[in-house]
Parts: C-alpha cells; structure tokens; sequence
C-alpha cells in the first residue's frame, strides 16, 4: 500500500542539487521493486520514496557541473522535488529538442533497453523474422520499430484489436496477432512465419513464450526483458525448452538495461537522430498528478495502458 507524505525540503549538501520533478515514469518493473523476493534489486524499503525513473529542472543547486535551469533525467523518484548527486543522473536533456516527456519513453529508459536487448543481443540480420511480445508498450513497440529501421520483418503479440490497429498504424508492424483471440498461438505464428522466427524479444513469459519457442528458426537469438506474465512467486513450472534449445541451437540471455547505463548517452544520441528523422515515434499515457501513481501502475500491470505509462506533476 502507498501512502502520500508531506516533508520539509532538506538543505543541500555539497555536490548536491535540488531538481523540480515534472514527470515520473511508471513501469512493469516496480512489481519486482517493492517484493520481498529475491530481486536483481534491492526493493524499496517500508517509508522509503518509491524508486522511479523521472524527469526534471534544476532548481537549487552545489554541484558546478549541474545548473540552475538545466534539465536531467535519472532516479528522481515519486515526489515534487528530489535532491540528488550526480550518481543518481543519466543525462542531461535539451527540451528543445524533443517534448521532456519523450525522455522517459522512447528516448529513455524504455528506448535505452530496447536499443540494448535489441541491437546488442538479438544483433539483428536485413530481413530476420522478429517477434515482439507487449508489441504496443513502451519497450516492444520502440524494438518493433527499431526492427524496421534495421530491415526486419515485424510480428507483434498484444491484447486488444485497438492496440493491433495502433500497432500497424502508429508503429510499423507487419504483422499482429491479438492473442486474447486465438486458441492455438503456436499454430497462428507458424502460418504468418512458416519459415521460422530468427528473433524474439520477450517482455511476457508463460504461454505466449512457449508458443513462440517452438517456431523458432535454427540459430534464433532470445532476449528475456521481462516476465510480467507469469508470477513472481513461486516459480511457475512449463514447457521445457532445453531439446528446442539444442536442436536449434539458439541462444537466450536475459537483459537488464541496469548493465547498459554507462552506454545511456551514446544510445540516447542514436534514439534521438531516428527520432528527428520521423524513424521512432512514441505513444504515451500520462495521467495528472503524483496521487495518480499507484493507480496508473495498477493500470499497467493489468495490461490496460496504451504506450509509455507516465504520471505528470
């Protein structure tokens, strides 16, 4: 349960600064940030402010190297105004170059971890097969998009004909599949892919993974970004996709963007040209202000939001 807490705003300490928080980003991962499972993370103690990612202004500041005025991007957290280091920054952004919403989705961290799973771990062919699971989310839909720059032949997996549609229109794809009306996913993705698919990039789990690994092509590269499709615990138990593994001799590696942030700059450079150039474009759910939070993250982990979810203050 979250609680809302009002408190006076410490005194800065040097090399701190003190940063206007206008967005905060709300993200599937949260559910793993405030479980007392065992977490590639540490979660958010009782009391503590809920990690996110945000953006923001600076406002106050001791830090020589951060401005007042200047705009930054990092672990900025749910709150109005959060006093950082420099540890807790990525970048900092020039509102003039694109919306300071943008910097959280498609030019951030779901950008970020697209780019790195994608380009990184998939190391995509002209003409791969690609399937995407949550194709119309912040994450698949900037890899669908990524996938086209890059010459792929798209298939997204998504819940609803309104987020197929989105995802044909707004996002490129070549292919979509409404999974909510199929009774048979292995069989529908053989049909559109009777040749194979050479990249998956999963956000999901469960059955949609399993159905999608047994149309994999000889030499297909896995990325596992996420499992919001199966609980956190226990451990559910499946298929088993050691033989699949070894016959087509695939590889699968998980991806986590934490490993990726001493690159946040460079890819953010690369994002933003596509995005200059009309290549990627984002769709966003923003909701108003900071109260918003816990029910716009609900709203996420249902499935229910269409594109960046993001909470403006």
């Amino acid at each position: 349960m979250f609680q809302s807490a009002t408190n006076e705003i410490d005194d800065l300490k040097d090399l701190q600064f003190l940063v206007e928080v206008l967005y905060v980003s709300i993200d599937p991962a949260m559910r793993g940030w405030i479980s007392d499972v065992e977490n590639y993370s540490e979660p958010v103690p009782i009391n503590g402010t809920m990690r996110s990612f945000g953006v923001g202004k600076i406002i106050s500041s001791k830090h020589e190297n951060f401005k007042v005025n200047e705009y930054v991007v990092g672990w900025l957290g749910w709150q109005k105004f959060s006093i950082v280091d420099e540890s807790k920054i990525q970048i900092k952004i020039d509102p003039q170059k694109a919306p300071l919403s943008k910097n959280l989705g498609i030019l951030g961290l779901n950008g970020i971890t697209a780019y790195a799973g994608f380009i990184n771990i998939c190391k995509p062919n002209k003409n791969d097969v690609v399937v995407i699971t949550t194709a119309a989310g912040s994450v698949g839909s900037a890899v669908g998009q990524l996938a086209k720059i890059y010459g792929c032949r798209t298939i997204g997996l998504t819940s609803s004909n309104k987020k197929a549609d989105i995802c044909k229109s707004k996002f490129g794809y070549d292919e979509v599949i409404n999974y909510k009306q199929t009774n048979d996913l292995s069989n529908t993705l053989k049909k559109i892919a009777p040749n194979g698919i050479d990249c998956f990039f999963d956000n999901v789990g469960g059955i949609q993974f399993d159905a999608v690994m047994e149309n994999l092509n000889v030499n297909a590269r896995i990325v596992i970004c996420g499992t919001i499709g199966m609980p956190s615990f226990p451990i559910p138990v499946g298929p088993r996709v050691n033989r699949t593994l070894l016959i087509k001799r695939a590889k699968i590696e998980g991806l986590l963007v934490l490993d990726y942030l001493n690159e946040y700059q460079e890819i953010y450079n690369k994002l933003l040209k596509w995005y200059d150039e009309g290549k990627l474009v984002g769709e966003e759910d923003i909701s108003d202000g900071l109260e918003s939070a816990p029910a716009s993250l609900v709203k996420i982990l249902n499935g229910l939001n269409l594109g960046k979810q993001l909470v403006k203050l």
